[in-house]
């Protein structure tokens, strides 16, 4: 069991996201603490009489139909609407409630605030979603609809979703597991060590934050961010500028801060004071992104807010400034007239990307000329907001309805990186480290003047194994790309350890007595064997040649001294060897203590006087 979960994790971990295919972040369910799972709102829900079919419409627009009531379909075309007469009850049990009538006599329903019942024609309501003065559904019912066929059959459109009762609203389910309509807006961090990534929700709520988190380790839908609070520096230059602003960035002694009625204003001193904005009548600025070596460099995105006359020019969609916000420059070029939403730039490598209605489209700093990237795996969604990881190496997309995807940043391209294929960190090489490189395929690899192993060859990356024995304190790697020869130099150290995690910031580890790979849903128990894969751990005993698998018994040992520790506190290392069958990769096995907290740990390992990425374990007494 165990030699098989290495191997689906070695599978996963080689395969690895490419810009040729964009890979989910979390899904598009969210965990409210209700009955079920919710979604985005929904305003309307029908059952078709022929086969019973549910069909919703989400607020943007879009119809789904479902006939299992979970996996849902994206229909081309409102659906023709079915149904009884709307009844004339005796009274309603709320004001302007919704009424709907039932095949069965004197069945009727009712939906408002809440979702009622009458058995006798409407003299009297039973109320199905009031509990300890909250809705079960989380939000008021925008509509009702009943089978035609099924007069216990009845579904809601909330605030929360779709929502279905089989038993004349006595229980109710959620429908929304797999309904793609999370309302993401805005993608507030990315996974980062032990935090996982969080994004901001469509929100009518101008001063607060509706901050949600996906856990490393989690499996089951976004939660509500535990520390979740307004934006002060919003609220702040929103006071001091006595308009409403909607989004602010700030770098060292530089802040910018824009409004939806198309200001941009500049600071020099952290937001006391602030410049003579600049204006675009009938836009919104939606997204500021600032250069972190040199803060004077900025841009800024807009959409429109008032439609345009067809003799008015183009609108400016992207701004560019290179002094701090005394001059902008427009650098909208041939970018499609459509709204953006967001922008991402790695101002090093001059890769700007812009998230619109139509996809993401990347250029050149230096001469802007606009390309639509390749969905590869995206939904045909509009895309609200991108992100690049701190290093530039990951794109993060914010795709209405669907959620975070993540991909190889396109600008790789013409600029090749290495980094750790255990986290996609930049950090020095060790002897026997699995490294990867960002941008394309390459060939003919030698680390030091030997081959270096190709373990893996994607379209957007290679993965690479370097010799165990390198020693000194650099080497030279050199390699082929695009038939051009490359090299590179790569501080070296005897140990540079990394945790191998997924695109979630979830570590692969597991249960050393099943072979269970453990995550939120498959905690690790108080006083068990815990399994950790990792690379960097140096050299190993006795010698082993690099390229070849493990062998399965009498496992090299890593020659350093390994420890590890949970929330700061040492635990007992059982071994540190190679992982066996696999090449590349180390073993960690470390017993957990026999008491511990419920909840998630923060679990890292240090070689000598090296540690490696920090990373949630959840746990479980």
């Amino acid at each position: 069991m165990r030699h098989l979960a290495f191997i689906l994790v070695a599978l996963l971990v080689l395969a690895g996201p490419s810009w040729a295919q964009w890979r989910r972040l979390g899904n598009a369910a969210v965990d409210r603490q209700l009955s079920g799972l919710t979604t985005g709102p929904m305003d309307r829900v029908l059952f078709r009489g022929a086969d019973g079919r549910l069909f919703a419409r989400a607020t943007a627009g879009q119809w789904f139909s479902t006939a299992d009531f979970e996996t849902w379909t994206l229909e081309a075309s409102e659906p023709a609407a079915s149904g009884l007469p709307a009844p004339i009850p005796d009274r309603v049990p709320e004001p302007a409630a919704l009424l709907r009538a039932s095949s069965a006599r004197g069945v009727l329903y009712a939906a408002g605030r809440d979702v009622w019942r009458s058995d006798d024609g409407g003299r009297s309501w039973t109320n199905l979603t009031r509990w300890r003065g909250r809705s079960l559904l989380g939000a008021p019912a925008a509509d009702l609809a009943v089978a035609a066929n099924d007069p216990a059959s009845i579904a809601v459109a909330t605030g929360t979703g779709v929502w279905r009762s089989a038993d004349s609203g006595l229980t109710w389910t959620s429908c929304n597991a797999a309904l793609p309509h999370l309302p993401v807006r805005r993608i507030l961090a990315l996974p980062r060590g032990a935090q996982g990534a969080r994004i901001g929700f469509l929100s009518t709520a101008a001063d607060e934050v509706a901050a949600f988190e996906w856990q490393p380790g989690e499996r089951t839908a976004w939660r509500p961010a535990a520390d979740a609070a307004p934006d002060a520096a919003r609220r702040e230059a929103s006071r001091r500028l006595g308009a409403s602003v909607t989004v602010v960035q700030a770098q060292a002694e530089w802040a910018y801060a824009g409004s939806a009625d198309g200001r941009l204003w500049t600071s020099m001193n952290r937001g006391a004071d602030w410049s003579v904005p600049a204006f675009q009548p009938g836009a919104a600025v939606e997204s500021i992104v600032v250069d972190e070596r040199d803060p004077r460099r900025a841009l800024a995105v807009f959409s429109r807010r008032t439609a345009r006359p067809e003799s008015a020019p183009p609108p400016t969609v992207v701004l560019r400034t290179l002094n701090g916000g005394l001059y902008w420059d427009d650098i909208t070029a041939n970018l499609p007239e459509t709204a953006a939403f967001g922008v991402a730039a790695d101002f090093a490598s001059r890769a700007v990307y812009v998230a619109t209605l139509g996809g993401i489209y990347q250029a050149d700093l230096n001469a802007p000329s606009w390309t639509r990237l390749a969905v590869g795996g995206l939904p045909a969604s509009p895309v609200l907001d991108v992100r690049l990881d701190a290093a530039g190496n990951q794109l993060f997309a914010a795709v209405y309805g669907f959620g975070v995807y993540t991909a190889i940043a396109p600008h790789r391209a013409r600029e090749l990186r290495v980094v750790h294929a255990a986290d996609y960190a930049a950090r020095p090489a060790a002897p026997g480290a699995l490294l990867s490189i960002l941008g394309a395929p390459v060939t003919e690899v030698t680390a030091g003047g030997r081959p270096a192993t190709v373990l893996a060859s994607p379209a957007a990356e290679t993965h690479i194994q370097l010799p165990y024995d390198l020693s000194g304190k650099g080497v030279a790697l050199s390699f082929l790309a695009a038939n051009q020869r490359v090299s590179l130099g790569l501080v070296l150290q005897p140990a540079a350890p990394a945790i191998f995690v997924d695109p979630d910031g979830t570590p692969l580890a597991l249960d050393a007595e099943s072979g269970v790979l453990l995550d939120a849903q498959n905690p690790a128990r108080a006083g068990s064997a815990v399994q950790f894969l990792l690379s960097g751990l140096g050299r190993v005993s006795p010698d082993w040649p690099s390229g070849q698998p493990a062998p399965l018994d009498n496992l090299p040992r890593v020659a350093a001294g390994v420890r590890a520790y949970l929330d700061g506190v040492p635990l007992e290392v059982l071994r540190a060897t190679l992982a066996p069958g696999y090449i590349g990769f180390y073993l960690v096995e470390v017993r957990l203590p026999g008491l511990i907290n419920r909840g998630p740990a923060e679990f890292h390992v240090e070689v000598g006087d090296v540690g490696s990425n920090r990373v949630r374990l959840h746990l479980e007494p």
